[in-house]
């Protein structure tokens, strides 16, 4: 049997115990609270939507977006993997802000020096930023109406001279001064499975076929600009816009004037349609001959 401990120590091992309990508690809490500020605003926080400290001056703004879409509250809408989602108040724009969250590293980490492991994550994050607005600045150079941007702004500025209103998931106001951040402004559509179904419910076979048709044209048609892109995603990442299909998602585009071979474009249209053609088979077979056409049409030139 141990020897009991000396009188006294027992009570302060208690009151010590009783202490980190409540510390233990207290983080517990914090960590609860934060998890679920973060699941009612989607992540959303103003801080995430500036840019880390670095030169960004070569993607600079061309011209100047249409006053009229600056006019406008915009209200959050949804979340992407590279971007915030406000829609405005006439529901036929769309505004993006980046979540460089994850394109840079934590303020506390920047006190110290960029060597070693450090120095290669920071490499990393900014790549990550780099590629993001290359792919932007190609799309709108070289497919500014099959994305249907407005306009992009990936560097600051001091002509917009604008203040816009956001509201955020949870209904809170905030003011953006344009110049300092980083946005897009893009044409609003409907997902594609969304459309395509809305249209065979609606009777109206002919449209869904035609709007079928002329989304593997628009994919392709990248293909023949000597584009590739890493995430042809065609339930998430393509709409309509009416019947005039649209690249929605395009933060993965490369140069790759490869792609504009047959040999090139043709197998890789097979493999990215794969799910798409799944989908018209289980949803909508009086699709799939028409599909299968123009795939071929495609893919044997």
């Amino acid at each position: 049997m141990l020897p009991p401990l000396p009188k006294g120590r027992g009570i302060r091992i208690d009151i010590l115990m009783k202490r980190l309990l409540k510390i233990f508690l207290f983080v517990s809490l914090l960590i609860g609270i934060e998890r679920l500020c973060h699941r009612a605003t989607d992540g959303f926080a103003m801080v995430n939507v500036y840019a880390p400290p670095g030169n960004n001056s070569e993607w600079k703004s061309k011209g100047s977006p249409d006053p009229a879409l600056l006019n406008q509250t915009y209200t959050y809408f949804n979340s992407g993997s590279q971007s915030y989602v406000f829609l405005s108040e006439d529901g036929k724009t769309i505004l993006k802000l980046f979540k460089f969250q994850h394109m840079r590293t934590p303020p506390w980490l920047n006190l110290l020096p960029s060597v070693g492991k450090l120095g290669e994550k920071r490499t990393k994050k900014r790549a990550i930023l780099e590629q993001t607005f290359n792919s932007y600045t190609l799309a709108y150079e070289k497919l500014r109406e099959e994305t249907g941007l407005h306009y992009i702004h990936l560097t600051k500025t001091d002509h917009l001279q604008t203040q816009l209103t956001i509201v955020d998931k949870i209904g809170v106001h905030h003011t953006l001064d344009l110049d300092g951040v980083e946005f897009v402004l893009q044409k609003r559509g409907a997902l594609v499975y969304d459309q395509i179904d809305q249209w065979m419910e609606a009777g109206e076979h002919k449209r869904a076929e035609k709007g079928l048709r002329a989304l593997l044209r628009l994919a392709v048609h990248r293909c023949h600009q000597g584009l590739f892109d890493k995430d042809p995603d065609f339930a998430t990442n393509f709409g309509f816009m009416g019947e005039t299909p649209f690249q929605i998602d395009f933060g993965r585009l490369s140069v790759a004037p490869e792609e504009k071979n047959p040999e090139v474009y043709a197998p890789e249209m097979i493999r990215i349609t794969r799910a798409l053609e799944a989908w018209i088979q289980n949803n909508h077979p009086a699709l799939f001959i028409p599909f299968k056409e123009e795939l071929d049409a495609i893919t044997h030139p």
